[in-house]
């Protein structure tokens, strides 16, 4: 078993994890919100952000530069952020309504690099030599973290509003 059907694997797996923790922060959303705390959704969602972690890890190892050279590697790599802000919001907050917003768009981010892009533009290729510096992986990096920290604050404010809009009062 090679290295590219390891990652052919995690990235599946890590699918499936998320969209049974999506699967899990709507239904106990929907039905048991009066709970504390919300096991399912929380440990998948972990499972599935080291899988990430492994997936882009194999891949650097197997491309011997650090995976952001493609738009699927990007793709997988805001995936991975938005995941791991979560599970930090999820500590901090402990609100069962970020898992209902940002589970979704985790998802769907990873839905449409592994879906719908072909597998030729899946395979890992070696930047061209006027773009292999560190400082550009390193801003690279940067930027996809602060996408989705902004993803994130962008989902929360539309969430605070749709949640906050029955409460204030009619004023006609």
């Amino acid at each position: 078993m090679n290295l590219i059907n390891i990652e052919n694997y995690l990235v599946k797996f890590s699918f499936l994890l998320l969209f049974l923790s999506m699967l899990s922060y709507w239904i106990e959303t929907a039905f048991f919100f009066k709970k504390k705390e919300i096991f399912f959704g929380k440990s998948s969602m972990a499972i599935a952000n080291i899988f990430l972690f492994c997936f882009l890890v194999s891949r650097w190892y197997e491309s011997g530069h650090f995976p952001l050279s493609n738009l699927y590697e990007s793709l997988i790599f805001l995936a991975w952020s938005l995941s791991s802000i979560h599970l930090y919001l999820e500590v901090m907050v402990e609100n069962k309504l970020v898992g209902c917003i940002t589970s979704p768009t985790i998802l769907l981010i990873q839905a449409f690099g592994t879906l719908s892009l072909p597998p030729e533009m899946q395979q890992p290729t070696a930047l061209v030599p006027a773009l292999q510096s560190n400082w550009l992986m390193m801003h690279v990096t940067l930027m996809i973290l602060s996408y989705s920290a902004l993803i994130l604050g962008s989902l929360f404010s539309i969430g605070y509003l749709i949640v906050t809009r029955e409460t204030t009062p009619n004023t006609k």
